[in-house]
């Protein structure tokens, strides 16, 4: 038996430099992970070729996602003689910009390659996993990083941010990507240019970093849903807009700040039953 855990993606910066003829965009971001996280155990099943999720989110229990598409997959090219059986204990919100799925999905990968001692290489499970979902190459690494192209261009980044947290609120509501992302073919994505980041990166200079992170889709995404916003304008309005974005094509929002603050604790404990709100770390 293996388990992993599938932690939470967050975009601290997104743009969206085009649409390709394959339907995917070319972007650059800069992702990283926080201790938000789903567990995966995955154990050996006495059916060669049979793959079986459970979950306690109904959808991962689907027969038809990317989730359950990537477990089938490893065990067809690389142990068609085993089978598995994949748990999966839901915790990261749905539709939320958060890559549930794709972390999940990244953990399934990784933790089949240990299970069965297939060796596979970092890089050759990032090339398979592009093939479910663009998300899935650096969800496959638990470091800070400058993400290119559809998602498949991963180059680690050094940067400490262990002095800051995160504040995450998610105000329950689900947003399609595939949505925003047409819309902002028809009208537009917010982009601004990465120079002033990329310089705080090469400096190591967290503080700089923070004052430019950015979402070129979070105007789109706010601008079609009323809760997203008014989420917004309550974190700003009572904690400020330093270090707040939109991660992920929404709903979820974060703001990042230094050490332990007394009213960002206040906020999660006032909105606890609004949204699903709490102060995580990053990894």
């Amino acid at each position: 038996m293996v388990i992993e855990k599938a932690y939470a993606k967050v975009n601290l910066f997104i743009n969206v430099i085009g649409a390709r003829r394959d339907g995917y965009h070319d972007l650059e971001m800069i992702n990283t992970k926080i201790d938000l996280y789903d567990t995966v155990k995955i154990e050996e099943l006495n059916s060669p070729g049979l793959v079986i999720v459970k979950s306690n989110d109904l959808f991962l229990s689907n027969q038809n996602n990317l989730v359950i598409e990537s477990a089938r997959y490893m065990i067809k090219e690389y142990a068609p003689d085993k089978g598995v059986t994949v748990t999966i204990d839901k915790v990261i919100p749905f539709g939320a910009g958060l890559a549930g799925n794709s972390v999940d999905a990244a953990a399934i990968i990784r933790g089949i390659n240990k299970l069965f001692n297939l060796n596979i290489s970092m890089e050759e499970m990032q090339k398979l996993g592009v093939k479910f979902g663009a998300d899935i190459p650096y969800c496959l690494v638990d470091y800070p990083a400058i993400v290119e192209g559809i998602g498949e261009k991963v180059t680690k980044i050094d940067m400490d941010f262990s002095d800051y947290k995160v504040l995450l609120v998610n105000p329950r509501e689900y947003i399609s990507t595939q949505d925003i992302f047409t819309l902002g073919d028809r009208f537009g994505f917010d982009n601004i240019s990465m120079k002033k980041i990329r310089k705080a990166i090469q400096k190591k200079n967290v503080s700089d970093f923070i004052a430019n992170m950015h979402n070129s889709l979070e105007k789109i995404a706010m601008k079609n849903n009323n809760k997203v916003q008014e989420a917004y304008n309550r974190i700003k309005d009572e904690l400020g807009d330093e270090g707040l974005t939109m991660t992920g094509s929404g709903s979820t929002l974060i703001k990042v700040f230094k050490g332990d603050d007394a009213a960002v604790k206040k906020f999660v404990d006032a909105n606890k039953t609004q949204y699903f709100t709490n102060i995580y770390s990053f990894l």
